[in-house]
């Protein structure tokens, strides 16, 4: 399947990558809620396609959200 990452705020292009499986642990969409993946996540299975909504680096800075995310865990996820 390929993945293609966009960044929600200002629309550009952040990755693609070509997976055969998409682990949600792996990818970090296993800390999603039902109601996160619906709005994050689209999959078209006959065409091999996901899309996801993210954020780019640019955006993460211009927002203030570079130093948001899980301290106690030490996972650090912007979705």
């Amino acid at each position: 399947m390929r993945i293609y990452y966009t960044c929600d705020c200002c629309g550009e292009p952040i990755d693609e990558i070509e997976v055969e499986e998409v682990d949600d642990a792996k990818f970090g969409f296993d800390c999603l809620t039902a109601k996160e993946r619906q709005d994050i996540i689209k999959v078209d299975t006959a065409a091999g396609v996901m899309q996801v909504q993210s954020l780019c680096d640019k955006c993460i800075e211009y927002l203030g959200f570079q130093d948001s995310g899980d301290k106690g865990t030490g996972h650090r996820f912007l979705h």
